[in-house]
């Protein structure tokens, strides 16, 4: 049988007390906000600004909820929202299903290419009412005369946007209404909305 000294003891004691102190300190995106405390604000641990609106999350009052970049006026919109998808989600890349995310198809009907989109979205909690709002710059081209999808979720790809994983779209089990708005930069916006079935994000559809 192993004898544990009370020097052991000890040195097991502080060696626990300091991975719980580093743990608790940790702050992987550097916004202020320790990990450990992040799903308490239903922020991103790895991003310094879960909303995207330019301020970082421990100075921002409410870190979930921009507020809508959308200009009024513009040029009439030559681009629409095609397919807004919240479920049954398809990976073209892997020819699969893919898990429950943000996906937003767009049209481009005219003749030049199409680059500096500005994505505002809202989601709004069927049951509780609680709402949340992201602002996204997508680095991603729609050719003239074609589309590209934009997805908002954990993907690397081109196009593929890192949401938020501690997002009420994540965490509540409630049935969510998404609306979506897409502007180019000179332009008029477009809008769409979409429902989600109770049950929150599953596996992949």
């Amino acid at each position: 049988m192993k004898t544990i000294t009370l020097t052991t003891l000890a040195a097991l004691l502080l060696g626990t007390s300091l991975a719980h102190a580093q743990a608790a300190s940790t702050d992987t995106d550097g916004d202020g906000v320790p990990d450990i405390s992040e799903p308490l604000l239903h922020t991103d641990p790895m991003n310094p600004d879960t909303d995207g609106d330019g301020v970082t999350d421990l100075a921002d009052a409410d870190p979930v909820n921009a507020q809508s970049p959308i200009m009024e006026g513009g040029a009439p919109a030559t681009y629409r929202i095609g397919e807004l998808l919240v479920e049954n989600n398809y990976d073209p890349a892997t020819r699969s299903d893919a898990p429950d995310h943000l996906e937003i198809q767009v049209f481009n009907d005219g003749a030049a290419d199409l680059t500096a989109l500005t994505v505002y979205y809202t989601i709004t909690d069927a049951d509780s009412g609680a709402m949340e709002s992201y602002i996204y710059h997508p680095e991603v081209t729609v050719p003239a005369g074609g589309e590209a999808r934009i997805h908002a979720d954990e993907g690397t790809a081109p196009g593929h946007l890192r949401a938020n994983p501690n997002s009420i779209y994540l965490t509540s089990l409630a049935g969510k209404h998404v609306t979506v708005s897409v502007q180019a930069d000179g332009f008029a916006a477009v809008q769409g909305a979409v429902e989600k079935d109770p049950g929150g994000a599953e596996t992949a559809d």
